[in-house]
C-alpha cells in the first residue's frame, strides 16, 4: 500500500492539532508520530521516508532512538542557504534548501478520557483472536505500518490477527501515555505477547504508538506504528 497522510482535522477554528502520520507536512499546530532518527542537524522524526526536524532537539536519547515517538508543536518551513563554495570552486558539505522544522518537538500533554481503555481492550482482543472485537475497535480507515515493510489496511491486520501462530497465553502493555486531542487521541508505550509455539513460552516486545478516532461514542484504532524489539 502506498504510504498516505493520517492527518485529521479534529475542530473547528483550530481548537485542536492535527495528527499527522504520513508524508503530508501542513503547516501549523500538529502532533507528528513517527520514528525517531539523528540527523547531521540534530533530532528528526520520520514518517513515510521523510523527515521533519525537531527544531529544540540537538539529539534523541539512546532509549528514544529508533522507535516510534508522538512530538507536538507548530510545523514551519526553513530555507536553509546553500554552502559556501571555495577559491577553486569547491562546496563545502551541508545542508541547503527548504526542511520542515517542529518546535517545540515536545511530547503532547497526557489526557486519557478512556483511551488507555480502548487500548487494553484491543490487547484483550488480540490475546483471545476475538474477530468480533477486533471489527469493533478497528476503523475502516486503519493502517498498520512496521518499518522496512509494506503498510498493511484493516482487512491485511484482521487476517494477520486471526493467524498467529502458537497459543496467545496473554496481551499487555508496560508504560502506557494517554493523550486526546479532541476526537482523536493516541496511546505509546511497549506492547507484550506471550506466546507458547511449539512448546516453548516466547516473549514478543514492541513498542508503539496507536492513533484512535472517536466515531458513535467509541475509540477505534485508525493508525498503529510497530517497532519489535
Amino acid at each position: 500500500m502506498k504510504a498516505r497522510l493520517l492527518a485529521l482535522t479534529l475542530a473547528a477554528c483550530g481548537a485542536h492539532p492535527t495528527i499527522v502520520t504520513g508524508h503530508e507536512r501542513p503547516p501549523g499546530t500538529i502532533w507528528l508520530v513517527g520514528i525517531a532518527r539523528d540527523a547531521k542537524l540534530g533530532a528528526v522524526v520520520e514518517t513515510a521516508g521523510r523527515v521533519v526536524h525537531c527544531g529544540d532537539r540537538p539529539a534523541w536519547p539512546a532509549e528514544a532512538l529508533g522507535g516510534p515517538v508522538v512530538v507536538a508543536g507548530s510545523l514551519t518551513t526553513r530555507e536553509d542557504p546553500p554552502p559556501p563554495v571555495g577559491p577553486q570552486g569547491e562546496r563545502s558539505a551541508g545542508a541547503e534548501g527548504p526542511r520542515s522544522v517542529l518546535s517545540p518537538c515536545a511530547t503532547p500533554p497526557v489526557a486519557d478520557d478512556g483511551l488507555v481503555a480502548a487500548e487494553r481492550a484491543l490487547f484483550a482482543a488480540l490475546a483471545a483472536r476475538d474477530r468480533v472485537a477486533l471489527d469493533r475497535l478497528a476503523d475502516a480507515s486503519l493502517v498498520v505500518r512496521v518499518p522496512g515493510q509494506p503498510d498493511v489496511d484493516r482487512a491485511a491486520f484482521l487476517q494477520a490477527a486471526a493467524a498467529t501462530p502458537g497459543e496467545i497465553l496473554g496481551v499487555d502493555g508496560e508504560r502506557l501515555a494517554a493523550h486526546r486531542a479532541g476526537d482523536a487521541g493516541i496511546v505509546s508505550g511497549v506492547q507484550v505477547a506471550r506466546l507458547r509455539v511449539d512448546g516453548r513460552t516466547v516473549e514478543d516486545r514492541a513498542t508503539f504508538v496507536d492513533v484512535f478516532v472517536r466515531r458513535d461514542g467509541a475509540w477505534r484504532l485508525a493508525f498503529a506504528l510497530y517497532v519489535p524489539h
